[in-house]
Formats: structure tokens, sequence, C-alpha cells
């Protein structure tokens, strides 16, 4: 990326996010104010000042290392990881997942091997939901770690209840995740057929976090052999899945977009029924 357009990339990221003026408490207008004070005039530079930038701006500097795949900023993003901010891991996670590759893949499962704390694996969980740009190899690895995690928990120490409680979410990132990792994969491989067993399995979960993101990667994956399992979710399980919504409602959810699917592919232009 050459000087001239680096800086053209910033400017035409502020021109539109300030219009929205706050996101999710991510201030543009703030953070271009503070960039433009202290002479930061282009991608390069947001990642060479990054510490000398204040906290809120460091929200907004991610955002750009994501939105551009910026490859330099991973120390800066990985490093984000740790925070113990309430936006910053997850938008780093975010940043790390657009820039993907097999290379970032193997880093972050080296960060859920070697980290006990259960706050650290949920962000490096999330991170690995949203990884891009994988090998069918790299996908076949990720696949069977999500299914480990869906299934047996984390390998991180549980000592409180609410470590217990974090547990029950990292399972549900791994179940979720599991909708993004084997839509890499042949559907008439081994390895898609053992996730996709996983998540069959999960339905009955004892989570209602997990059975949830499971329905929901069902439907993503548009499986039509699914769609009784998740009928009968839809009429038994008003459990609430925190911020989202009911087991039931995902389920139904899931119903819908796996049967428009179907409809579409099957060339199907009539009147859809339930």
């Amino acid at each position: 990326m050459s000087s001239l357009n680096d800086r053209q990339l910033l400017k035409t990221f502020f021109a539109e996010k300030i219009p929205q003026q706050t996101e999710s408490g991510i201030n543009f207008v703030k953070a271009e104010r503070v960039f433009r004070k202290l002479q930061i005039e282009s991608i390069k530079h947001v990642v060479e000042r990054f510490d000398q930038i204040d906290f809120k701006s460091q929200q907004v500097a991610v955002r750009i290392f994501g939105e551009f795949e910026v490859v330099k900023s991973l120390p800066i993003l990985f490093q984000g990881l740790y925070s113990r901010d309430s936006f910053l891991p997850g938008l780093c996670g975010s940043a790390i997942g657009s820039i993907g590759g097999d290379q970032v893949l193997k880093k972050l499962l080296k960060l859920l091997s070697k980290h006990s704390e259960i706050r650290i694996h949920y962000h490096v969980l999330y991170a690995l939901k949203w990884i891009d740009k994988l090998s069918v190899d790299a996908a076949r690895i990720l696949t069977e770690r999500f299914c480990e995690i869906a299934l047996n928990g984390p390998s991180a120490e549980l000592v409180t209840d609410w470590d217990r409680r974090e547990a029950d979410s990292c399972r549900g990132m791994a179940a979720e995740g599991l909708s993004h990792s084997l839509d890499y994969l042949d559907r008439r491989t081994k390895d898609y057929r053992y996730g996709v067993n996983v998540l069959f399995s999960l339905l009955t979960d004892d989570s209602a976090g997990v059975r949830g993101d499971a329905a929901y990667s069902l439907g993503y994956l548009n499986e039509k052999r699914a769609l009784e399992k998740l009928a009968l979710l839809v009429e038994s399980d008003f459990e609430v899945c925190p911020g989202i919504g009911t087991v039931s409602s995902i389920a139904a959810e899931s119903i819908e977009w796996i049967r428009l699917y179907h409809k579409l592919q099957d060339g199907d232009n009539g009147t859809f029924q339930k």
C-alpha cells in the first residue's frame, strides 16, 4: 500500500464512520480529532503511534486494523486480547479474525493451550469464531478444536461461579464457531459429518446458550437433516439465551433459513409452506 493510498484510506474511513457518531460506545469524531492533533495521517502512523493515543481512540484504531486487514497490527491486536476493558478484546478478536490465515490460527490455538485463565480463553475463542482465509487443512484442525471445546469445555482453570458461567459461554462460542469452520469443508467428508453430529448432540445440552448456538450453526449451514430436531426445540425449549432470545426462537429462525435455502436451490418459485 503506497503512502498516498494509505492516507486516503484513513480519510475515507473517517468520512464513512463519523456520520454514525458513535457505535457501541466507539466515538469516531473524537478519534479523528485526536489523530489530527497527533498528526496521525495514515494507517502506517496508526500502527506506529498506537501507544500514544488515548484508550477510546485505540478502539477506533483497532477497527481500522480490522477493516483494512493490517497485518503489521497483529502484535497490537494479540496484546489487546489480554485487556480488561469491556470492548477492546472483542474488537481485537474481530480484527484478528478479519486478517485471518493459517499462521494466525496457529498462534490463537497456541494461546488456548498456553493460558489457564478463562477470560483469555473466551477472547481467543471469539477471535477464532471470526477467523477467515483458512486452508482446508487449517479448517479441519479448527473444527476438531471447536468440537472438543463445545463438548468438554475449555481447558482453563475454573474456580469461581463466574468462571463456570464463562466456561458455558466458551462452549457456546465453539458451537457457533463450527458454523464457520465447517463451511470450509466438503460436506461429504468424515470431518464435516463429525462436526454436524456434534452440533446435533449439543441441541440437548444442559446449557441453553450452547443449545441456542448449536441451533444457530445448523441453520447457518443450511442442514436439512436438522429440521426435525430443530422443530422439537421450537415446540418445547423456551429457555432464554441472554441477549439473543429463546432457544425456540433461534431454532425457528434456523428452520426458516434452511427451508428458504433449499427452496431456492430446488428452483421452487411457488408459495413457501412451513
